[in-house]
């Protein structure tokens, strides 16, 4: 089963760059960008991601609609930005800027290679 990444990201050539990274890191997944959280609802009991990458406020988001749902589908999540650990509450930080290889670090502690 191919792997399947949300990314969520307002900025379009922030979300490109970071497809892209995923992509380069396991060609043969499934990316789907969206550029607000909520928009994310609409899909995640159709198609589930296998981990989803998000530029949000750490903040709180455990109690988001979202950040639920997330949790309740026992989805990995990672948080973009400046953010130190305390702030992402458990969750995996893609540190900005990003690389291919920073992505691909992030993702393999998030989905472990078989």
């Amino acid at each position: 089963m191919k792997n399947r990444y949300y990314v969520v990201e307002p900025d379009k050539i922030v979300a490109d760059d970071l497809a892209h990274a995923i992509r380069v890191h396991d060609p043969a997944a499934e990316v789907i960008v969206f550029h607000e959280p909520d928009a994310v609802l609409d899909v995640l009991d159709e198609q589930p991601p296998t981990a989803v990458l998000l530029n949000h406020n750490p903040r709180g988001f455990r109690r988001t609609k979202v950040g639920l749902a997330l949790q309740e589908l026992r989805v990995p999540y990672a948080f973009s930005g400046l953010l130190s650990e305390a702030e992402a509450d458990g969750a995996e930080i893609l540190p900005t800027p990003f690389t291919e290889n920073s992505v691909a670090n992030v993702l393999r502690r998030m989905v472990p290679e078989d």
